[in-house]
């Protein structure tokens, strides 16, 4: 995001200030936009050069970023389908640690359905988002700025990630602003303080990391059972928005949940991941090939489901009008598409293919890749989701 003038000069100026002064690195005075700052724009920042305000932040700094004692029990390999509603009845914690956890909401990864009202660039960095469900319940996810997140972090890649997909769609300032579209959103739980932050939720409960944001579909109230991980039965099939796959950006930099050829799973740069440092890559030998990547899910009965994923076709070969190589997408013995050398691109393009047929039943998703004797092609695939509605 393009850094304005103004703030250049203010992070200057506070850093004149500071040095003349004697101040420490952290402040409650950092860069503002407003006179009269708003609510959330009174916690402590810290100067941070590379970031889009020149500030990162303080308050539980590190269990916002994934920098914590705890991180490593975030269960990132799956999510828990819940609503506002329900995140908004959890108990408030009697206390909040500065380096470990709230179990589990905590260590939980939770999706929901909802309408993004308005956005605004903090004075941290964070994209703030204010959630609503439509009826009454409100609550905040934030999106980091990833020049604040240590590189240790496990959530950096979908922080990233939802940065970058935040960024296609909006340019958030220092002002709010009103979307009111439907959002499906992907976050770590959080309990921040309450400083009356705008959208805050009773309990004070956040999706901060956030790490995925999709824009578009339906957002319905609910009714939940179950506590924070119950399902709704919103809307008119009664399905509850989820993504079903495991391991869908292979993140854990091994196979499982899915199946697959040795080797499949990798970081090799030479071929970049679309997104964090891992991905599929199938086949690249340039000789006779077979790799195979697949999973099998169940997709709810009465449910809509949509599978989709990034591809890179690279190839050595030359050929506008011959498939000598091929990427065949099936589900159970059904076809649903195939790719070729013919498909090569420069970098990824995201495709999607409807399965709501398959409702009630549980399938195998089965990528094959099939190289010929000479000239290489790789089919590699990234940030996979199946997603039900």
């Amino acid at each position: 995001m393009r850094r304005r003038w103004w703030i250049y000069v203010s992070a200057a100026v506070a850093a004149v200030v500071a040095a003349v002064l004697g101040l420490s690195a952290t402040s409650s005075a950092g860069p503002r936009y407003h006179s009269t700052p708003d609510a959330e724009e009174h916690e402590d920042v810290t100067r941070a050069p590379l970031a889009t305000t020149g500030s990162c932040g303080v308050e539980r700094w590190s269990v916002k970023t994934g920098t914590d004692a705890d991180a490593g029990a975030i269960t990132l390999q799956s999510t828990t389908s819940t609503t506002i509603a329900s995140l908004d009845a959890v108990p408030a914690p009697s206390s909040l640690p500065s380096n470990n956890r709230v179990k589990p909401t905590e260590t939980t990864v939770y999706r929901l359905s909802a309408t993004l009202t308005e956005y605004k660039l903090e004075a941290d960095s964070d994209y703030h988002l204010v959630l609503s469900d439509g009826a009454g319940h409100t609550m905040i996810g934030e999106i980091p700025d990833p020049a604040c997140v240590g590189a240790g972090s496990p959530l950096l890649s979908g922080i990233q990630k939802a940065r970058g997909e935040f960024d296609a769609k909006y340019n958030a300032t220092g002002s709010f602003q009103t979307a009111n579209v439907p959002v499906t959103i992907t976050g770590v739980g959080f309990f921040d303080f309450d400083h009356g932050q705008t959208g805050v939720a009773p309990n004070a409960i956040e999706l901060h990391a956030v790490q995925d944001i999709q824009f578009g579909g339906s957002t319905t109230g609910g009714t939940t059972t179950g506590g924070t991980t119950g399902s709704t039965t919103g809307g008119t099939g009664g399905c509850t928005p989820t993504q079903l796959l495991g391991n869908p950006g292979f993140e854990t930099g091994t196979a499982a949940p899915w199946t697959a050829s040795s080797g499949v799973v990798s970081s090799n740069t030479s071929e970049p991941a679309h997104s964090g440092s891992w991905k599929a890559w199938l086949d690249g030998y340039g000789s006779a090939h077979t790799d195979t990547l697949s999973q099998t899910v169940t997709i709810p009965a009465g449910c809509s489901a949509t599978f989709t994923f990034w591809l890179h076709v690279d190839t050595a070969e030359t050929s506008s009008s011959t498939a000598y190589d091929t990427l065949t997408v099936t589900c159970g013995s059904t076809t649903l598409a195939t790719y070729s050398n013919l498909n090569k691109n420069t970098g990824y393009t995201q495709k999607s293919l409807n399965l709501s047929s398959y409702a009630g039943q549980s399938v195998t998703l089965k990528f094959t890749g099939t190289e010929d004797s000479t000239l290489q092609t790789s089919f590699v695939i990234d940030d996979t989701a199946v997603n039900v509605s």
